[in-house]
C-alpha cells in the first residue's frame, strides 16, 4: 500500500490560520503596548472662575474640575486641596469635601476617592471647605439654638409681624465674634495651588493660579453679619448670601 506523506505541523497553513485567529482575539483584549509602557499620569483643567463664600466666616470655595488619566496605569486620587496664600501671613488650605454631579442638582455626594483607569475622565463641581472642629461645632450649635429660640418665642407671643424679629446684641455678638475669628476672604491678590494627591505618588499634580479680591468683594462677604440677628444664614438657609464669583488666572 502506498503511504500518503503528511506535511509537518509547522508547514500546515490551516494550523497557522487557527493560531493567528486565536492570537488576534487575545491581542484585541490587551491594551496596546504603547499604553502598557506609559507611566501613571494625571492632568486636569479648571473653569475660568471660582465661587467663594463662607459659613459664619468659615471659608468655602467651589470649582469645576475636569480630571483625566492620560497615562497607562490606574490612578487613585485620595485628596484634592486648594492652597490659598495672601502674602506670608494669610495661608490656609481647603480640602475637597463633596461634589455635585451637575450644576442643577442640589444633592451633593461625599468626596472620598477617585479611581481613574487609563483614558477615563472625572468632571464635577467640587466644594472645598474645612468642617468645624468638635468644639467649634458645639459652640455654633448653641449660638444657633439661642438665636432660634429667641425669634420663635417672639413670634409665638406676637404672632404675625410686618418686620422680621431682630435678636438682641447679647445673642448676636457671639456669632459675630465667631465670624471674625474664622473669616479669611480679605481684599488682595491670592496665589492658589490646586493639588491632586494620588497613588502612585508620581501621578500627583499641582497647578498654580491666582485670584484677586477687591475691597467691594470683602465688604459684601463681611456684610453677612448684619443679617445674623434675623436668623438669616444661621438657622435657615440664606437666599441672599450667595457668595461671589471670581476670575481665575494661571500664575
Amino acid at each position: 500500500m502506498e503511504t500518503i506523506p503528511i506535511d509537518p505541523w509547522y508547514l500546515n497553513w490551516a494550523f497557522w490560520a487557527v493560531v493567528v485567529s486565536i492570537a488576534a482575539v487575545v491581542l484585541s483584549q490587551i491594551p496596546p503596548l504603547h499604553r502598557l509602557l506609559r507611566t501613571a499620569k494625571l492632568d486636569f483643567e479648571v473653569h475660568s472662575r471660582i465661587h467663594i463664600t463662607h459659613k459664619v466666616g468659615n471659608p468655602n470655595a467651589q470649582m469645576h474640575l475636569i480630571i483625566s488619566n492620560d497615562g497607562g496605569r490606574v490612578v487613585k486620587i485620595n485628596e484634592i486641596l486648594l492652597h490659598f496664600s495672601r502674602g506670608a501671613e494669610d495661608e490656609f488650605i481647603l480640602p475637597a469635601q463633596n461634589y455635585l454631579q451637575s450644576p442643577v442638582e442640589k444633592q451633593t455626594l461625599l468626596f472620598t476617592r477617585i479611581t481613574l483607569r487609563p483614558g477615563e475622565e472625572w468632571a464635577y463641581l467640587v466644594s472645598f471647605l474645612n468642617f468645624f472642629s468638635r468644639n467649634e461645632e458645639k459652640q455654633y450649635r448653641q449660638m444657633q439654638s439661642n438665636l432660634q429660640t429667641y425669634i420663635q418665642d417672639v413670634l409665638a407671643k406676637e404672632g404675625k409681624r410686618e418686620k422680621p424679629v431682630e435678636a438682641p446684641p447679647e445673642i448676636v455678638a457671639p456669632l459675630v465674634d465667631f465670624h471674625n475669628r474664622k473669616f479669611k476672604w480679605y481684599a488682595g491678590e491670592y496665589l492658589l495651588d490646586v493639588e491632586l494627591k494620588a497613588v502612585p505618588e508620581r501621578a500627583s499634580l499641582t497647578k498654580k493660579y491666582r485670584i484677586t479680591l477687591f475691597e467691594s468683594d470683602e465688604k459684601l462677604l463681611q456684610d453677612y453679619v448684619a443679617d445674623y440677628k434675623f436668623g438669616d444664614g444661621i438657622y435657615y438657609e440664606s437666599k441672599i448670601h450667595t457668595g461671589i464669583i471670581v476670575p481665575l488666572a494661571e500664575a
